[in-house]
């Protein structure tokens, strides 16, 4: 038994370190989450004319889901960090009791859950 959950915890390491990994994982926060709705695509300009101008480094799920066709994320710790700047960059521009703010805090919830769930969360 203890052979078997420890042949669980490499498949999920090493299957959340590859390409594909990444991939699967990324699908299934946009997919199974209400909450992901405000972050799919970049914002728009003509809902936010002054975002790119306050926010220096945007990213959204759609952005990810490029660099994941690109290639970028090389490592855990880049994947993680671009989630958490979605949620970092919607509470600089947005109010904290804005809808978008309960979305983030709610998403941040979930991810951070997932990742502890799984084991891939450095201590």
């Amino acid at each position: 038994m203890v052979l078997n959950g420890s042949l669980t915890v490499l498949l999920k390491l090493s299957l959340f370190h590859s390409y594909i990994g990444y991939l699967v994982y990324l699908n299934f926060f946009q997919q199974s989450h209400p909450s992901a709705w405000p972050f799919m695509e970049p914002v728009k300009k003509s809902e936010a004319p002054d975002y790119y101008e306050i926010i220096r480094f945007p990213i959204d799920l759609k952005s990810m889901s490029d660099r994941l066709k690109n290639r970028y994320y090389v490592s855990k710790k880049l994947f993680i960090a671009d989630v958490q700047r979605i949620i970092t960059n919607c509470r600089e521009y947005n109010p904290p009791e804005s809808e978008y703010c309960k979305c983030a805090n709610m998403l941040e919830k979930f991810f951070y859950f997932k990742i502890k769930e799984m084991g891939l969360l450095d201590k």
